[in-house]
């Protein structure tokens, strides 16, 4: 199974049609419901997936037999090929995905549908879990063969794994930016929203402008973020890309 130095994989700030403003509240919410309308009056795979898994949510319903068909569905019609900047559009538009992308994909489905999720937040990864028919189920996006995971002792092992290393790795950005080495990020386990997500992804763009000496653009992203989740880590960055600009601006 695919593991992750890096904490996150880069998303853009949003996807057409939910765009969200620089002064939105902090209580604003991702809506699944117009994701999902959109790109199937955009994306004609998206389209077929979203017809696919309607037809096998009538067929199945809130069972472990929709998730299966939700997993490999979506590696099926759209998760082609793994990037680790790839963007929720890239993935619909060219089946490129990451463990973000990956997750925020089969998320607003879960969502849609009324499941009993979560989106799992580590300090280097992100995966699902459901809680379905008794027992809980995690969606490894990145995994298109094993990732779905239902075997009872398997999740509990995978899960064990996840959080103990999540517990004792402190985890740099991005080791291979001199401005951010010295950064450590906290150590993290814990299940987010929709919305929580959305600011990762904000966050993760900012390290991608940050790393091409792009700071202003950087620092817009990182502020975007803090408002829909001002974590440890959002925080943090926002407080060394506000420096960096400020050298930058006097260079």
């Amino acid at each position: 199974m695919k593991r992750f130095l890096l904490l996150f994989l880069a998303l853009s700030i949003t996807f057409s049609g939910i765009a969200l403003s620089n002064n939105a509240k902090k209580e604003s919410l991702i809506s699944s419901n117009e994701f999902i309308t959109y790109w199937d009056s955009t994306s004609t795979k998206f389209q077929k997936l979203n017809f696919k898994l309607q037809k096998d949510y009538d067929r199945y319903g809130n069972s472990e037999k929709f998730l299966k068909m939700l997993f490999f569905r979506s590696q099926q019609y759209l998760m082609d090929d793994y990037n680790q900047y790839a963007s929720v559009e890239e993935l619909i538009e060219t089946g490129a995905f990451d463990c973000v992308s990956g997750s925020f994909l089969m998320a607003v489905f879960l969502d849609q549908y009324g499941f009993d999720y979560a989106i799992m937040e580590t300090s280097f990864h992100v995966f699902l879990t459901v809680n379905v028919e008794g027992q809980k189920v995690v969606l490894e996006s990145t995994d298109g063969f094993t990732g779905f995971i239902s075997d009872k002792d398997e999740v509990k092992a995978y899960l064990k794994d996840f959080e103990r290393e999540s517990k004792k790795n402190p985890l740099y950005l991005n080791p291979d930016q001199k401005l951010l080495k010295d950064l450590l990020q906290p150590s993290i386990y814990r299940a987010i929203n929709l919305q929580q997500l959305k600011g990762l992804e904000l966050f993760n763009r900012a390290i991608f402008y940050n790393n091409q000496m792009a700071y202003d653009i950087a620092f817009q992203k990182i502020k975007e973020a803090e408002i829909l989740y001002p974590s440890e880590r959002i925080t943090a960055l926002s407080k060394l890309l506000q420096s960096q600009l400020i050298i930058a601006s006097n260079d």
